[in-house]
């Protein structure tokens, strides 16, 4: 069996392990991409000198090729990795009849590099696209003059890359659950969900439940690969065809890795329920996990602007008591401590038990009392700064006018003063009845400094 490195050159990969990588990486694309026009993996060497020296006009890092000169010249630069990576292997030199010298890629070189540019481009397969393929050749009844060439050979290699990619996108889902980390702040780790949600969740992985579910087509598939091992003239047909393209003259031998390859085949199909149910798994996981995580640095966040919400909203739930003490010494706008998640003691967790000796005796709340209650309860909500009663608060004061400044809201307490806060914030609402329009001034009122705007009919 073939090796590696019995293909490829011992310094194949030292460009891409030097300090200066990532020039090499671009020079090797860029050297890919001038190829792709021609009509081989060849171009003269000037072009190529051209193509490099044009990026080393952008990028003017100092190159050094033998650990003592450093050129900072882009056609210096570009003729010293053209002989670094025909040194290493990646090119050659090839000359025409007209002594023009060519660059050539080392076909041993090509893959590697069409593998870099699927790895720069993050591309996703098409699940379906994949199996349609298997379905169609397996389907194709003119195919079958030569099972094994015609339709084995591409099933094998089809399967084996449906299988890649669902264990690649299974890979993915777990790469983006390790960077939900402890150290993420709650910001982030909204960012880096919907980042996810983006890319991963509702691309891959809702293709793969939805339009491209890799299960529709699996029982045709399977019922062919069966038709085939059962019947002997394609079986025959599938050994020869074996024979001929592995260059093997064991006919039992021949049959035995047909018969293998498409067992593999069969079960790579039946063990997709396993992938896809993982992958579910770990999806959920990874959901479930960034929204936990998020809602309690959002409940529990230890910033300024965490601190400033906190005390808004305790500030408001004992206006809309009628409490009023002296909460300013209840508060500090400065860090708190917190238990961190690396201490190395744990948080006990009790849970008492208790048996109810016996019910009270007590006859409970009246009729007169439950409506009296409810009445004062009616009156609780009605007070609550909610987007409802806000909109209908400013609506009555608006009382047929388009617009109304601030300033001619009435302010006979610091309940009105917030209640003009919420006016602001729930401006934005698209259900409300009103709009406001900011100056970016300020106004006093009642001792308070609070932004100018005027407040208008929608």
């Amino acid at each position: 069996m073939k090796r590696l490195f019995d293909i490829l050159p011992a310094d194949f990969f030292k460009p891409l392990t030097s300090k200066y990588r990532q020039e090499y990486a671009d020079c090797i694309m860029r050297l890919f991409n001038a190829f792709k026009p021609e009509i081989s993996y060849g171009v003269g060497r000037e072009i190529v000198v051209k193509e490099l020296a044009d990026y080393f006009e952008v990028d003017d890092v100092e190159m050094s090729f033998d650990d003592e000169t450093f050129v900072s010249d882009a056609r210096e630069k570009a003729n010293g990795v053209i002989a670094m990576l025909k040194r290493c292997g990646w090119i050659e030199y090839e000359q025409e009849v007209n002594h023009q010298i060519n660059v050539v890629l080392c076909e041993y070189a090509i893959p590697v590099i069409e593998s870099m540019n699927r790895v720069i481009r993050d591309e996703e397969a098409e699940y379906q696209g994949i199996i349609s393929q298997i379905h169609a050749s397996l389907q194709n009844e003119e195919l079958y003059t030569k099972p094994y060439e015609l339709i084995i050979k591409g099933v094998l290699e089809n399967t084996e890359r449906l299988l890649s990619e669902l264990k690649k996108l299974n890979a993915s889902i777990k790469r983006h659950m390790d960077r939900q980390t402890n150290d993420m702040g709650a910001d982030e780790i909204l960012d880096h969900f919907f980042d996810y949600h983006q890319n991963i969740g509702s691309k891959a992985y809702l293709r793969m439940k939805t339009s491209e579910n890799i299960s529709y087509f699996r029982t045709a598939i399977i019922e062919r690969i069966e038709r085939m091992m059962e019947s002997p003239e394609i079986m025959e047909r599938a050994v020869a065809g074996y024979m001929e393209v592995e260059e093997t003259e064991d006919s039992d031998q021949a049959y035995d890795q047909v018969i293998g390859i498409l067992i593999d085949i069969k079960s790579s199909f039946y063990r997709l329920d396993d992938i896809i149910e993982e992958i579910d798994r770990k999806h959920a996981r990874y959901m479930r996990s960034a929204v936990m995580r998020a809602r309690f640095l959002l409940a529990t966040g230890n910033n300024l602007e965490g601190k400033l919400s906190k005390i808004l909203d305790m500030y408001v739930r004992e206006l809309n008591d009628e409490i009023q003490p002296d909460l300013e010494t209840l508060f500090s706008l400065y860090p708190q401590s917190y238990v961190s998640p690396e201490s190395l003691q744990t948080i006990p967790v009790t849970k008492k038990l208790g048996t109810v000796s016996k019910f009270s005796d007590d006859a409970g709340m009246s009729e007169e009392e439950r409506q009296l209650y409810k009445e004062a309860l009616r009156m609780k909500n009605r007070s609550r700064f909610s987007r409802k009663n806000i909109n209908e608060y400013v609506v009555n004061l608006l009382d047929g006018r388009d617009e109304l400044p601030v300033t001619e809201v009435p302010v006979a307490s610091r309940r009105d003063l917030i209640r003009i806060i919420y006016i602001s914030i729930y401006a934005g609402n698209r259900s409300n009845n009103y709009t406001i329009k900011r100056s970016g001034r300020q106004v006093e009122m009642q001792g308070y400094s609070l932004p100018y705007f005027d407040i208008l009919r929608k």
